[in-house]
This record gives C-alpha cells, structure tokens and sequence, in this order.
C-alpha cells in the first residue's frame, strides 16, 4: 500500500501555497516533472526545502518522516519552494545603511528578518517593533511568505526596508 503525503509548494509569483498529495518517497525529479504536467519545463527549476539554501538534488527522494534542516517538517506535511532562481539576492536597508545576502527562494520572511536584525546588531526589544517592507510600496508581507514568491526571474533579486511595525491606536473613548 503506498502512503500519500501533503506537500504545500509556493513559487514565484503566488503568494499562497499549492497543496498536492504525492506518494511518499516521490523524487524530486518526479515531483519537477509533475509540477510540469502544465506544459511547463523542468530544465532549470530548483525545489527547495523551507529555509535551505541549496537545491534539493533531482534523485532526492520526498518522506513523510523526513526531518530536514528547514521547517515545515514534523507537522504532518511538507512546505517546498519551486523555482528558476537558484538563489535569491536580499537587500535590507535600515537607518540608511544596506546589507545583502544571497538566500535560497524557500526562505521565509522570518528567517531574512532575523538574519537582517544579527547583522544591524539590533536588539530583540527594538526587533519586536520591526517588519520587512517591500522597496518602493507599503507592501509588508507575512513572516512565512518565501522571498522566491516575490523575487521574478532571471533577476531574482528582492529590496526590503526594514521600518518600524505600523500601530494602529485606538480613540481611547
């Protein structure tokens, strides 16, 4: 009998994930090849696990009972990223200084604002009060987006301003 698993995979473009059941122990190959069922081509996408930065390799196989150094493991399914970047370029501005660094596309939002936060040495009080802004809008989105879903190839390349989280007081009547 073969075990079916759920797997959530976010992409370019599409801010929310795609659920598909595959049998456990799919290859990634497989699961490329099933992604392209649409016509799509499988030369030159990447799968990645949820916070990795390296490509999982195309004979790697998918499990249920996997643990993996991402997240989204252990919960009873997996959270991937499909891609055609194979690593996405992140600036951070703050307080008028920028820092970069290259993520895989599976990175959350989360984990970039934290690395952000090490690197300007700002304390977790002051990190609390602080959220990823897209460059050039008001578009603040969540911790757990991927920055693969908003990089757009072959640029693959995202500016963040990190600001000061929007409050919203009430009247006090």
């Amino acid at each position: 009998m073969t075990t079916e698993i759920d797997i959530f995979i976010r992409r370019e473009g599409h801010p929310d994930p795609a659920r598909h059941k595959v049998e456990d122990g799919l290859t990634v190959q497989a699961l490329k090849l099933l992604l392209a069922a649409g016509g799509g081509d499988v030369v030159g996408i990447f799968i990645f696990e949820e916070d990795v930065d390296e490509p999982l390799p195309d004979h790697h196989q998918i499990r249920h009972h996997e643990h993996g150094r991402g997240h989204g493991h252990g919960h009873g399914h997996k959270v991937l990223h499909h891609s055609r970047c194979r690593h996405v370029h992140v600036a951070v501005r703050y307080a008028g200084r920028p820092i970069e660094r290259a993520f895989g596309p599976g990175s959350t939002l989360a984990r970039i604002k934290d690395w952000a936060e090490r690197e300007f040495g700002i304390d977790a009080v002051d990190a609390a009060e602080l959220s990823l802004q897209l460059a050039g809008s008001t578009d603040r989105p969540d911790e757990a987006t991927h920055v693969g879903s908003l990089a757009k190839c072959p640029d693959c390349r995202v500016v963040f301003d990190l600001l000061p989280t929007v409050r919203v007081n009430g009247s006090g009547e």
